[in-house]
């Protein structure tokens, strides 16, 4: 028994101190009395490791609120030391890489892009490596600096191997996403990598987590070439955790529908995503019914979703029906998510929703497919579209990481 007790007391350990960062984390500045009271441990306990985190610079000292009423001496609390840390975030995407190098709270020290379209996964791995090393030229910073790496790509991802299981999109199967960085960027420390999708929803909670307000669970669905929508749980005390894969654009929308690129028919993707939104558009043009985004693709030979909007804004119908049909199927898609699972909050991020217009198609076709029967006000949150949502993700994913391993 006395060796059964040994051997869990330096796993005990472990999790007492990741509680700690992540209380303090989410909370901070935070007393160590409220520490303990949050976390059931004695302030003993507490006041040892915060006192050893400190040392080591990763939590700071910070004197209590001047306008709170304290009689004698002040409360010193306790918070994450931003400077402690810095880490890198990318995302890789066929038409594009985003990067950004935070702080240990997630502020944004430098940020930068490769736009140049991709198909292939060699040519965007390499392009990620070579964005990794402009982002460290651009800070002034070298890779002894970087405490940790995180990559976010769409698809279904094995994060404790590093690897990407498959890209539907881009039909990219089994690919060692941490070995191939490391390899191409000579970094030698931690990498990790996520779904894109899951996380935004990560960096969501850690970094902008008032969004959530007492919620306990949240659903985020995130609108581009494709559509995720992870859940996650134990999100108010906790950064939580996630149920399932979240791949929402795979939702059988209509049986036997419209083709899919995964192969199926009828998903949700293939009436709703940008990409969907992107081919329906030129093939409007090609029947004319769309004369003011042909102008546009006169001009520049190509298209992004901005354009489609405002073609849309300026009058093509032919565009306007596409924009509504696909708002209408995302409305639905939520609304089976609500009737299903129930989330406390819905966060929706997606360029077409940067439209109050959008917005209301949205809301009256999720609220008209509502089950009425178990109905509780749905607390649904459209947050602006970030170029860099996906990178700053990255970078949450990675942080939560080096606090899970750094150990005083």
């Amino acid at each position: 028994m006395e060796s059964s007790i040994g051997n869990n007391l330096p796993r005990v350990k472990v999790q007492n101190q990741f509680s700690i960062k992540e209380i303090v984390y989410k909370f901070g500045p935070i007393s160590r009395i409220e520490i303990a009271d949050r976390l059931g441990l004695t302030l003993p306990t507490i006041t040892t490791s915060v006192s050893s985190m400190i040392k080591n610079g990763l939590l700071k000292e910070v004197e209590q609120d001047h306008s709170v009423k304290s009689l004698g001496r002040r409360t010193m609390l306790v918070d994450i030391n931003e400077d402690s840390r810095r880490i890198m975030g990318i995302e890789i995407r066929g038409t594009v890489r985003n990067g950004v190098i935070v702080d240990a709270r997630g502020n944004v020290i430098v940020s930068m892009r490769d736009d140049h379209p991709y198909s292939d996964y060699e040519s965007s791995i390499k392009s990620a490596a070579s964005l990794s090393i402009s982002l460290l030229e651009s800070s002034g910073l070298t890779w002894d600096d970087i405490d940790g790496v995180g990559i976010t790509i769409p698809g279904i991802v094995d994060k404790d191997e590093g690897k990407l299981i498959i890209h539907p999109g881009y039909k990219w199967k089994d690919k060692n996403i941490k070995d191939d960085f490391v390899s191409l960027s000579g970094f030698k420390g931690i990498v990790s990598v996520e779904n894109n999708t899951i996380a935004r929803a990560f960096a969501l909670v850690m970094f902008d987590g008032k969004v959530l307000e007492d919620a306990d669970s949240m659903a985020y669905m995130f609108v581009s070439a494709g559509i995720g929508c992870p859940l996650l749980n134990n999100v108010k005390a906790h950064f939580g955790h996630v149920t399932g894969d979240g791949e929402v654009g795979h939702m059988i929308m209509q049986i036997d529908g419209e083709p899919c690129s995964c192969g199926n028919r009828g998903c949700l993707e293939a009436y709703s995503s940008e990409k969907t939104i992107l081919d329906k558009s030129l093939g409007a043009i090609e029947k004319g019914k769309a004369p003011y985004l042909a102008s546009i693709y006169e001009k520049k030979k190509s298209l992004v979703i901005y354009d489609v909007i405002e073609a849309g804004e300026k009058g093509d119908e032919g565009i306007k029906e596409i924009l509504f049909k696909a708002t209408r199927y995302l409305g639905l898609a939520i609304a089976n998510i609500e009737n299903f699972v129930k989330p406390e909050r819905m966060v929706i991020e997606g360029k077409i929703f940067d439209k109050e217009e959008y917005r209301k198609i949205l809301l009256d076709t999720v609220y008209k497919n509502l089950y009425r029967g178990t109905f509780q006000d749905l607390k649904l949150h459209f947050k602006k579209s970030d170029d860099f949502s996906g990178a700053i993700g990255a970078s949450a994913i990675a942080i939560k990481r080096d606090l899970e391993l750094f150990l005083e």
